[in-house]
Parts: C-alpha cells; structure tokens; sequence
C-alpha cells in the first residue's frame, strides 16, 4: 500500500481528526484577506507546504507570500513544521495546528458578527474566482457522476426533522472533504453558505 501524495507530489502528513477552532478575534481577522484565507486552506489540505509550495498551490509569486505567511503564523493560523533540504538552502515547512480548520464556535458568538460578515463576503468573492478559473480549466466536467465544476443557490422551508438532515448531510460532506486531501485526484475546492432568510419577509406562501 502506497501512501497518498499531496499535489506537490510529495509524501503528506498521515490523516488525523484533530480540530483546531478559529475563534480569536485576531485570527479572525487575518482570515478576511482572501490570500491569507486561501494559504491557510491549502496548508490546512496539504501540509506541511514549503513557500514555494503554497505558491505553486495558490498561484501566487512566493515573494508576495512571505508577510501573509508571517501574518498567519503571528496570530497562531500556522506553525512551523521543521526544515526539508532544497538545493543549496533547507526550505521552512508551515502547517497548520490541525487538519481540520473550523469556525463553528466563533459563529456562535454574537460579538464576531462583523468580522464573519467580511470573512462570508471574502470566502464567496474567493469561490467566485475559484468557479471562473474551474469553468476555464481544460479538465472541467460539468456532467456526469464525477463533474467537477456545479453552482446552485436553494431557498426552502424545512422543518425541524429534514433541517437535521440537510445538516448531517453537509457534516458527512465535510468529512467526505477533509479525508480526500490524501487522494490522488485534481484539487476541487467546495464553498457554501447556509443562512436564514428575513423572517419579515415571505411569511405567506404566493399564490
């Protein structure tokens, strides 16, 4: 049995189910830059990256990446993971503090409504590029059972009951993500927001 290479194509980290919990505000924050914000998911997917790695991965110059990194590891968004030699110059390793990246704590907190505000709005002007490069890639497929590139905006009414399992669905997907960062396949990246609609509006059924 071969273990599974990152895109970089070289050997990863093994799989864990450790969860680190973004809830200081200043990691918050640092998390509004889409550059940070995407540093910090394709480390968090497969890490430890070099920083020619990570710019090979975000399609980014290194050079324009070194603050932001420094960035993400002052507020405790990556760590150093050890050196690996490269030519003339060992190269630094950056990872993240787990695997699995979250804000699901933070979300419960009333005070960081505006810094999550900025980071939605961040993370879907991210996923609006992400679909404009994936419509453009030569290896999209937009039908069939493996597509790679789809977008859907849904609006319903569900009860309590199918709430409960649209929401075990999107956990299980979630999981379903996290654990293929260890495959062989192209990069997809995911996006979605679930919210509620203004209970002001739209209290009667049209007709």
């Amino acid at each position: 049995m071969t273990e599974a290479r990152s895109p970089t194509g070289r050997r990863r980290r093994k799989a864990h189910d450790q969860t680190y919990q973004i809830t200081d505000p200043d990691q918050l924050r640092a998390l509004v830059s889409t550059v940070r914000a995407d540093i910090m998911d394709q480390v968090a997917a497969f890490g430890p990256l070099s920083v020619r790695e990570i710019g090979q991965l975000t399609g980014a110059a290194p050079s324009s990446l070194y603050h932001h990194i420094q960035r993400l590891a002052e507020v405790g968004l990556l760590v150093e993971a050890g050196m690996r030699p490269s030519g003339r110059k060992p190269e630094q390793l950056y990872d993240t503090p787990a695997p699995r990246m979250r804000m699901l704590e933070a979300l419960q907190a009333a005070v960081n409504q505006p810094v999550l505000d900025a980071l939605v709005e961040s993370m879907c002007k991210q996923a609006a590029r992400d679909f404009a490069r994936g419509v453009a890639a030569p290896h999209r497929l937009t039908g069939g059972a493996t597509r790679n590139v789809r977008f859907a905006r849904l609006v319903c009414r569900p009860d309590a009951d199918t709430l409960r399992q649209i929401n075990a669905h999107l956990d299980a997907v979630t999981e379903l993500i996290a654990r293929s960062a260890d495959g062989e396949g192209e990069r997809i990246a995911y996006a979605w927001v679930v919210t509620p609609q203004d209970p002001k509006r739209g209290r009667s059924r049209p007709d």
